[in-house]
């Protein structure tokens, strides 16, 4: 209990020093931030009321202190673009990119595990040379390529799926696979090697002499041994699954979190960067934090 409180504690403090991060990288980047907002007919004295007006001309760290403020009482700022409530303008992005996001976990899992047990299971058999290969070329393609060559087969020559926007499923089939891609194939290429590293322990000829079945000694004891380290890529795979949204999301037109940070860095839209900023933030550091508190209770040695 200590432990896990001892951990909540440093995710705060991390939390709070990524956000003064966030804070000051934005307004330190350069750029017009009254572009944003004003024509370009507006004259110097219209953009320094304007920055007056906004807060913009006072000391990073009272910025920083005025914001915090706000959002502990639940008031996120207006986009600078057009006055809209960013609490509106959340609600309807976090949703979307929830739906990619969960739908790409559930492929990483749903398929890396299974392929790379049946891998591990079939060793040196043409399928297991079948699967390692293709998880190899999915670690190498970089994920902006793949989503070029998936339009161009998928959408432009085969006419299958819609390269962009959303509607419904068909719009969900090519951002969410070119999102999954690379997690599948470390996905099985981990469960490879740990289903073959426990299955070589002495642990598993004691359950084959005992009597035990096969399908009871993979499912139930060298599966569960393997997950150990699976659990923890889960972390790590919501932290590369936010960063690769911002370009997945920018390439096939996905209305979500990363392709509204996007338009807004290049709007200098300040509010709305450092809001969905914090958010990617949080996202990673809290999933970073549920797969070690998922470790740590998987793992009966670290439990006691």
């Amino acid at each position: 209990m200590r432990s896990l409180l001892k951990t909540v504690v440093l995710t705060f403090l991390l939390l709070l020093a990524s956000s003064l991060a966030v804070f000051a990288a934005i307004r330190l980047s350069g750029g017009d931030v009254t572009a944003a907002r004003l024509p370009a007919s507006a004259t110097a004295a219209d953009r320094q009321l304007f920055r007056h007006q906004m807060g913009l001309d006072q000391p990073i760290l009272k910025q920083y202190a005025t914001y915090l403020g706000k959002l502990f009482k639940g008031d996120l700022g207006n986009s600078l673009t057009n006055s809209a409530k960013i609490s509106t303008l959340a609600v309807e992005k976090i949703k979307n990119s929830l739906i990619l996001g969960a739908t790409s976990m559930l492929l990483v899992f749903g398929i890396g595990i299974p392929l790379g047990m049946i891998a591990a299971l079939k060793r040196n058999s043409w399928f297991d040379t079948g699967i390692t290969s293709a998880s190899v070329a999915g670690m190498a393609v970089p994920n902006f390529w793949l989503a070029l060559i998936a339009i161009y087969f998928f959408s432009t020559r085969l006419g299958w799926l819609p390269s962009a926007g959303q509607g419904g499923i068909k719009y969900l089939v090519l951002p969410a696979f070119v999102l999954s891609a690379e997690g599948i194939a470390l996905t099985v290429r981990m469960t490879r090697s740990a289903m073959l590293d426990n299955l070589n322990q002495d642990f598993v000829r004691t359950l084959r002499a005992a009597g035990l079945s096969e399908r009871r000694i993979y499912f139930k004891h060298v599966l569960r041994n393997s997950l150990l380290p699976i659990i923890s890529l889960a972390g790590l795979r919501v932290g590369q699954i936010v960063g690769y949204a911002l370009v997945v999301e920018t390439i096939f037109g996905w209305p979500g979190v990363g392709q509204s940070l996007v338009n807004a860095v290049l709007r200098r839209d300040y509010p709305v960067v450092q809001f969905f900023s914090l958010l990617l933030v949080l996202v990673v550091t809290l999933g970073n934090l549920a797969a070690s508190i998922g470790y740590t209770l998987a793992n009966p040695k670290l439990r006691k």
